[in-house]
C-alpha cells in the first residue's frame, strides 16, 4: 500500500520557504532527433527565494495555450508567496479555494508546475532527492517505453522503420498512434506491419488518441488483438467513462486513460466504474504531485497500475515523473519521447539517466535537474519574471 503523504507524516523537518521571484519560459518549437518528429513548445517555471534557493517546475500545455498557462502562474504567484505555509500542502489548500470553473487543464498545468518547483526547492534546502523526501529507501530501475509520434511521418512503413530503430537503440517497448491521419483499415494494417517489423518480443502499445467512436475502437481492438498488444490507450475520450468501461469489458485488452484529466475526483469516479486497468495522469498537468500520489493510492487499492503520461520536455517534468515512480508501489512503464531527449540536452541536465529499457533517478537534491538559463533563453520565445514582496514563514 502507498504510505501516508500527509504533511505531518513526512514534512516535520521541512524548512521555512519564501518566494521572492517567479519566472516562466516558453520554448520555441524545434525539430526532434533524426527529424522524425517536432518538439512542441514547453513551459518552465523557476521559483527563487530571497537567499537564492531555486526550484524548477514544468507545466503541461496544449498547443497555443502556453501564454495562458504562464499568465495563470504569474497571476496566482503573489497569493502563494504571501502564504505562511509555503509547502506543497499549503499550495494545495490555496488552490482548493479557487472557483471550480477554473480547474481546467490550463489551471492544473499551472499549479502542477508551481508545486513541482516547491518540491524542488525543499530538496535543495534539505539536500535530499525528491524520492528520498517522499520516503523511498533507495533508487531502483524504472521501466520506460518509447512513444512514436510525428505530424509528417505516419505511414505504416515509416512507423515500422522508427519502431525498429528504437528497438535497436535498446528500448523494449514502443507506443504508436495508428489512427493519427489513418482510416480504420490503414490503422489496423499499420499495427500488423509494426508488429511484423519488430518481432514478437518487444512490447507494443496502441494509442487511439481519445477517439470519439466506441464502436470503431472495439473494431480496431478486435483486429489487432492477435498482434499481442500490451495496452490500448485512450480508446475513448477520457471523460467518457461509460464508453471506457464498455471497451474494457469487451475488447479483451488492458485499457489506459487519464492523460488529459485533472484532479483526484475524476480518477475516483473512473476507478469506481472499473473503467481502466492502467491510469496515466500527467505529472505536469493533473494538478500536482500530491494529487498524483493520492491517485496512485486509490489505484493501488483497486489493483490498478499507474503508468504516467509525459507529453512534456524530457528534462524537468520527466525527472519529476521518475521520482514519483520511485515512490509508488504500483508503477507501470514511464513515458519517454526520444525525439525530445536531444533538445533537452541543449539547455538542461535531467535528473535521471536512461540505460536501454530502464531509467534511474540521479542522487541529486530535489528533482536533480540543472538548467543552463542562458541556453534556455536562446531557445525560448518568451521569458517573463515577477518580483514579489514575499515574506518568510513565521
Amino acid at each position: 500500500m502507498l504510505q501516508n503523504f500527509s504533511r505531518g507524516s513526512i514534512a516535520a523537518e521541512f524548512p521555512p520557504l519564501d518566494i521572492a521571484r517567479v519566472e516562466t519560459w516558453i520554448t520555441r518549437p524545434a525539430k526532434g532527433d533524426h527529424g522524425f518528429g517536432d518538439v512542441k513548445p514547453c513551459l518552465f517555471v523557476r521559483l527563487t527565494s530571497h537567499n537564492g534557493v531555486e526550484g524548477w517546475g514544468e507545466g503541461y500545455v496544449l498547443d497555443g495555450h502556453e501564454p495562458d498557462v504562464a499568465g495563470i502562474i504569474h497571476t496566482i504567484a503573489p497569493g502563494i508567496a504571501a502564504l505562511d505555509d509555503i509547502t506543497p500542502w499549503g499550495l494545495r489548500d490555496l488552490v482548493s479555494q479557487a472557483d471550480t470553473a477554473h480547474l481546467d487543464v490550463d489551471y492544473a498545468g499551472a499549479t502542477s508546475a508551481i508545486e513541482m518547483a516547491v518540491w524542488d526547492m525543499i530538496g535543495q534546502v534539505t539536500e535530499k532527492p525528491l524520492y528520498a523526501l517522499l520516503g523511498a529507501a533507495g533508487r531502483r530501475d524504472l521501466s520506460i517505453y518509447s512513444n512514436i509520434w510525428s505530424d509528417t511521418q505516419w505511414t505504416g512503413a515509416e512507423l515500422a522503420e522508427r519502431a525498429v530503430f528504437l528497438i535497436e537503440q535498446g528500448y523494449d517497448a514502443v507506443k504508436i498512434h495508428p489512427l493519427h491521419n489513418h482510416t480504420e483499415e490503414q490503422a489496423i494494417e499499420a499495427v500488423h506491419m509494426i508488429r511484423g517489423a519488430i518481432g514478437p518480443e518487444p512490447k507494443l502499445m496502441v494509442d487511439l488518441d481519445s477517439n470519439d467512436d466506441v464502436e470503431l475502437a472495439l473494431t480496431v481492438a478486435a483486429a489487432i488483438k492477435p498482434d499481442t498488444i500490451t495496452w490500448l490507450e485512450e480508446p475513448a475520450d477520457g471523460m467518457d467513462i461509460t464508453g471506457l468501461a464498455r471497451i474494457r469489458r469487451e475488447a479483451g485488452l488492458p485499457v489506459v486513460t487519464g492523460e488529459k484529466q485533472t484532479g483526484v475526483a475524476h480518477f475516483k469516479t473512473l476507478l469506481a466504474h472499473d473503467a481502466a486497468d492502467i491510469l496515466n495522469p500527467d505529472i505536469a498537468g493533473v494538478g500536482g504531485l500530491l494529487d498524483m500520489l493520492e491517485i496512485a493510492g486509490l489505484a493501488d487499492g483497486k489493483g490498478v497500475v499507474v503508468s504516467p503520461h509525459c507529453w512534456n520536455s524530457m528534462t524537468v517534468a520527466a525527472s519529476a515523473m521518475m521520482h514519483f515512480c520511485m515512490v509508488i508501489p504500483n508503477p507501470g512503464m514511464a513515458e519517454i519521447y526520444p525525439e525530445y531527449l536531444g533538445h533537452g540536452r541543449l539547455y538542461a541536465s535531467a535528473g535521471f539517466e536512461i540505460s536501454g529499457p530502464v531509467a534511474r533517478t540521479l542522487d541529486r537534491p530535489g528533482l536533480g535537474v540543472s538548467i543552463n538559463t542562458a541556453a534556455l533563453d536562446g531557445l525560448s520565445s518568451q521569458h517573463d519574471a515577477s518580483n514579489l514582496a514575499a515574506r518568510r514563514m513565521q
